[in-house]
């Protein structure tokens, strides 16, 4: 592993460097003296989306990785009564990395963003979530902590949950119960 890191800092490969000093405790040291910066999660943003969303983002993973927050999947199920943590499972992936999985669209231009209550939308069991970027920023600009449940109640749709029962007003007030504002 160490012999991979020299190797990729000699090629100039930063990324893989970067990778590789992060790997061990060890190697940690050789990252702070190269002055290389720890690894930040990989959301996937739609560029055109306002730079909002990558904190509110990680306020999401930060509160998805408290376990009382995770409780939130023994809550609800799928359409076929299946429980969204078992979905979960099925992805392989904790709550907090599962969002890294989760893509986040500008959805300014479609139809559910023309109603101003809607701030980002999605259906059941598709990784496409569509951030409806103006009304979502107003939000993130000084409520963080609501905004990031919005896009846990999105993550919990990508899962497989339906709304109507339980409606959407229900879902982020479980949310917000589970994973605080």
């Amino acid at each position: 592993m160490e012999a991979l890191g020299r190797l990729a800092r000699r090629l100039a490969l930063p990324a893989l460097a970067l990778t590789l000093a992060t790997a061990s405790s060890a190697e940690t040291s050789l990252e702070a003296a190269a002055g290389l910066h720890p690894m930040t999660r990989v959301f996937s943003i739609d560029r055109r989306l306002p730079r909002a969303m990558r904190p509110v983002l990680e306020e999401a993973a930060r509160k998805l990785s408290d376990s009382r927050c995770q409780e939130i999947l023994e809550d609800f199920s799928d359409s076929s009564g299946r429980p969204l943590e078992r979905n979960l499972a099925a992805t392989g992936q904790a709550m907090p990395g599962y969002l890294e999985w989760v893509l986040f669209y500008d959805g300014q231009a479609s139809a559910p963003c023309a109603d101003h209550a809607v701030l980002a939308w999605t259906n059941p069991g598709s990784r496409a979530v569509h951030v409806c970027g103006d009304q979502f920023a107003a939000i993130a600009r000084g409520h963080t902590g609501d905004a990031a449940n919005i896009l846990i109640h999105e993550a919990l749709h990508t899962l497989g949950l339906g709304e109507g029962p339980p409606d959407a007003r229900e879902i982020t007030a479980r949310v917000q119960s589970r994973c605080g504002r």
